[in-house]
């Protein structure tokens, strides 16, 4: 009986089709099939049946996932315990991070990790999609990210770490300019800058906005933040954004006091991940720095 076997095993199982267990496994469908008719062969019993075009587990497969599921999942954690040694005195971190909070939340962090472990590497990836930031945790792509809570995998821990409030970015002499707080009720005429659909930003601006009863006019929409709080700032129209989203230059905000005016922000790991020294000691440190 081979490891990849059971794989496979708890594949078809898992998607009750050949097919789709062959497209997930990256393999030729007959392949697939071989090494599922070898491992019956190596057990003595047929463990799947056809019922239309799904194919089911029969009582023996139903006894041999429960002991593949278990023997796929010691096999991981003592390849990541076996990885842990091997960098004790060494390694990575990859960390994901949203571009709109890397510079905020992490420089300082990432400046006391290294004074303690210089001998560790971390790599940080940006990106501005947070499930696609749990999908890369949950593959091992990434070893843990920063992102907007809550989290939304299963089989992921996670911890908020932040929430901040989200204001009103308005241009230099805008009339807003200096008020404590506004209502976004009150601005049925506002002209915006926003970020593209699709990005974590502009689904919060869209819900704050759809909450207060406005559609806004979007003057002008990118994928870039900066180009946002540029042309905010050159008199193109407002922005609403996270606070941690403002660069040293956007000083012209005003408060929203409307009701969920705010992003937490949180941190994703794979509990077996911890097995890692250097992972450990990063995620201690960063929930350490905002706790």
């Amino acid at each position: 009986m081979e490891l990849h076997q059971l794989r496979y095993f708890v594949a078809v199982a898992e998607e009750g089709s050949f097919t789709r267990a062959a497209a997930r496994l990256f393999l030729a469908q007959p392949s697939l099939s071989v090494q599922i008719r070898k491992l019956e062969q190596t057990v003595g019993a047929a463990l799947f049946e056809r019922t239309g075009r799904r194919v089911v587990l029969t009582a023996a497969g139903e006894v041999l996932r429960e002991h593949a599921v278990r023997a796929l999942a010691e096999m991981e954690e003592a390849r990541e315990r076996v990885t842990a040694v091997s960098e004790a005195r060494g390694g990575q971190v990859t960390v994901g991070v949203l571009p709109s909070v890397g510079a905020q939340l992490l420089p300082e962090v990432v400046a006391r990790f290294r004074a303690e472990h210089p001998e560790v590497t971390v790599h940080l990836v940006e990106h501005d999609v947070s499930r696609e930031f749990e999908q890369m945790v949950t593959a091992g792509t990434l070893d843990l990210a920063v992102t907007r809570m809550p989290a939304t995998s299963a089989g992921l821990a996670a911890r908020t770490l932040v929430r901040e409030p989200v204001v009103l970015l308005v241009p230099p002499g805008h009339p807003l300019r200096g008020r404590p707080g506004v209502w976004l009720r009150d601005l049925p005429d506002a002209e915006t800058v926003a970020m593209r659909r699709g990005y974590g930003l502009r689904d919060l601006a869209d819900r704050l906005w759809a909450q207060a009863g406005v559609t806004p006019r979007i003057a002008l929409e990118t994928g870039q933040l900066s180009i946002v709080r540029g042309m905010v700032r050159a008199g193109m129209g407002v922005a609403l954004l996270p606070r941690l989203a403002l660069g040293r230059d956007d000083t012209d905000v005003v408060p929203v006091c409307d009701p969920g005016a705010y992003r937490e922000l949180g941190v994703v790991w794979r509990e077996t991940s911890l097995a890692s020294a250097p992972i450990a000691a990063f995620l201690a440190m960063l929930l350490k720095s905002t706790g």
